[in-house]
């Protein structure tokens, strides 16, 4: 499948009204808009979260004012008129008709209430969630039987959304989990019971469409990309990593999750919305600049974009919105041929940590540390997990908390061997049963610090940074094949009620000389704190300027690109196009501002002149496996070519000042 590049993902959660449904709805104004928009593909909704659907159904509950008309058609009709794809989206986990009508099927907590959306009491407004436990789950196949006959079986594709299930306690889920030996009163079990309900769930529903539809594309949005994703990879057609920025992922979420998506081997697409807050914030408009960088941040990671929207219940489209939507796409159509189809270029690979440990949250803090650490010193990284290859990468990083199984030890011990190296953080490379650092690493655990907060200098610096966090006791014995990369300082004493200091902690006491904050060998760099938690808790440049350390005495500064004068907000990602004989250096130039209590937005864009790159060429060719020498280098916004200097193994360039994005082209 070649997935469509610039989308709109159209909700329609509509409920009743007070005359007929999409009673304005005029095809010609449909379609110039989406035309006038640089569309190619439009996701319209065939079922919603009450529960209704918008075609001409003998067997499914219609919204109460469609009347005789099958709205739905109607739409996919137009848009393929004019050559636009129309994919069709289906509510999975909320649908308040069922909800309604059959309680049995719902989620239970284990006092009884539903699960849901904000308010989901009897008497407030909010979805309640479904269990795929229960007959439901059949339900949802039939209607999608429907759907899909009354559509004689051609659709562009079907979208399932709110793909998750909870610790549920209904009758059903106790009753399978006993029958699977699971104990519903163990936590553990009750995840696991989840997890695997979910996957038996997208299997059935591939199952069912695919007897009937063979070549339907599917994709499920369970509102993030995560290693979970995993046993179920073969139902997706393609990735979408719904990431709206004002509402609950924030700016950190894409980042992450694009740089560990785009290495499972499918196409995939980055998610935004046109709205200023969240879903159906109807009124109300992302700021074109923030809108911009959204795409465009997609757009440089290889991924096709998707602005969300939702009709008004009378059929129309805002205006406003779909006249920034069409300025930020005829922006991304005229450079999205750089990067489609591209390989990125890494040398740097973070291991997910949710291989061991699922996160509470959007984005797992250390991994969000991380990528913004690299991110800031613009490095070429990215996102793995255990079942990737890692010995296509020269450092493999370790992020707090990486704790390993016997395989995993295995697997890290195999990349060492053959000349990968690796920095771990904090519990990063304790092994789960011996609670012990792998022997050939030379380090001995001890326990949890006393201390917190601590200090460290680097060797042969008088300056202290304070390390505020938890670290642990870790020492080591072979001086010889060891280095001190920054040394541990106590406090004076470690304050308490009896004992403190000022506001804060106590000042510098003594080195601790058995337990140092950072050491290294050839292949390996290991930090007793928790940096890359701490830096994204705290933000604290000393953090990330230890880190660098550790990266440069293992790398020896050898990045592709070394830049002067690109801010830390800046982005940088390095894509290799083979087929056409060409690199492509995507740049970004925007610094989102919290400007508001309830998120981040950019409202402009500030100009940066003068950027200078300095090209690794040796190292792009050595890791790209060419031979080629590079021939040309080119602005694809200005589009002129720039004066290079050849000096040593670089290739210098000053660029153009950055207006937002640029797009650098490299030819070999």
């Amino acid at each position: 499948m070649n997935l469509a590049s610039r989308q709109v993902h159209l909700d329609f959660h509509t409920g009743k009204l007070p005359y007929d449904l999409g009673k304005n709805f005029n095809k010609t104004d449909f379609q110039e808009t989406l035309q006038s928009s640089h569309i190619n593909s439009i996701t319209l909704t065939g079922r919603d979260h009450h529960g209704w659907v918008y075609y001409q159904s003998q067997n499914f509950i219609q919204h109460p004012q469609l009347g005789k008309r099958d709205f739905l058609k109607e739409q996919v009709d137009a848009c393929h008129e004019i050559g636009i794809k129309a994919p069709i989206y289906l509510t999975a986990g909320w649908d308040a008709y069922s909800a309604s009508k059959y309680p049995e099927w719902l989620e239970r907590q284990i006092d009884g209430k539903t699960y849901g959306f904000e308010d989901h009491n009897q008497l407030e407004p909010g979805w309640k969630t479904l269990c795929f436990n229960t007959a439901y789950v059949e339900y949802l196949v039939t209607q999608t039987k429907d759907l899909l006959q009354h559509f004689d079986y051609q659709v562009d594709g079907l979208f399932y959304d709110i793909l998750w299930q909870d610790q549920c306690f209904c009758n059903e889920c106790i009753c399978k989990m006993q029958e699977e030996n699971l104990n519903p009163e163990n936590e553990h079990d009750r995840k696991k019971f989840a997890t695997e309900t979910e996957q038996h769930f997208k299997d059935r529903i591939v199952e069912a469409i695919h007897s009937v539809a063979p070549e339907c594309p599917v994709v499920f949005n369970e509102g993030n990309i995560t290693p979970i994703i995993r046993p179920n990879l073969a139902d997706y057609d393609h990735l979408e990593i719904e990431s709206l920025p004002g509402g609950k992922w924030g700016y950190q979420h894409f980042p992450a999750t694009v740089r560990y998506a785009k290495n499972l081997g499918k196409e995939y697409m980055g998610m935004t919305g046109r709205f200023h807050l969240s879903w159906g914030d109807f009124g109300s408009y992302r700021d074109e600049p923030a809108l911009e960088y959204e795409n465009f941040l997609a757009l440089i990671h290889g991924a096709k974009c998707s602005i969300g929207d939702q009709m008004y219940p009378d059929g129309t489209l805002s205006k406003k919105a779909y006249k920034t939507i069409g300025k930020v796409y005829s922006e991304v159509e005229k450079y999205e041929q750089y990067e489609q189809n591209v390989e990125s270029v890494s040398n740097i690979a973070i291991i997910h940590p949710e291989i061991v440990e699922e996160s509470d949250e959007q984005v797992d803090v250390a991994l969000a540390g991380a990528v913004n650490i690299l991110n800031e010193l613009h490095l070429e990284f990215t996102v793995v997990d255990d079942l990737m290859d890692w010995e296509q990468y020269e450092l493999l990083i370790l992020p707090d908390k990486i704790k390993l199984s016997s395989k995993l030890e295995k697997k890290l011990d195999k990349y060492i061997e053959t000349g990968g190296k690796i920095i771990a953080t904090y519990k990063s490379g304790l092994n789960l049963e011996k609670k012990q650092f792998p022997k050939t690493w030379g380090l001995f655990f001890e326990g949890v610090n006393e201390f917190s907060p601590t200090y460290f200098k680097y060797s042969n610096d008088e300056t202290e940074f304070v390390l505020h966090g938890k670290g642990l006791k870790v020492s080591y014995k072979n001086k010889a094949s060891l280095q001190i990369i920054a040394e541990q300082w106590l406090p004076l004493y470690q304050r308490n009620y009896q004992h403190y200091f000022g506001h804060y902690q106590a000042p510098i006491g003594e080195k601790d000389e058995i337990h140092p904050v950072a050491i290294g060998s050839s292949n390996f760099v290991y930090f007793n704190y928790p940096l890359f938690t701490m830096y994204k808790e705290q933000g604290s440049t000393s953090y990330k300027q230890l880190m660098k350390s550790g990266i440069e005495y293992l790398l020896k500064e050898e990045e592709f690109i070394k830049y002067s004068n690109f801010p830390t907000s800046g982005d940088a990602a390095l894509n290799h196009q083979p087929s056409q004989r060409r690199l492509v250096l995507g740049l970004l130039n925007y610094i989102p501002e919290r400007r508001s209590l309830q998120g981040d937005t950019i409202q402009d864009v500030t100009p940066l002149p003068g950027v200078k790159i300095s090209i690794n060429w040796p190292k792009i060719q050595q890791k790209l496996g060419i031979d080629k020498e590079l021939q040309s280098i080119y602005s694809a916004v200005s589009q002129k070519s720039l004066t290079r200097t050849d000096r040593d193994k670089f290739v210098d360039v000053t660029l153009p000042t950055i207006n937002g994005y640029e797009f650098i082209i490299l030819n070999y």
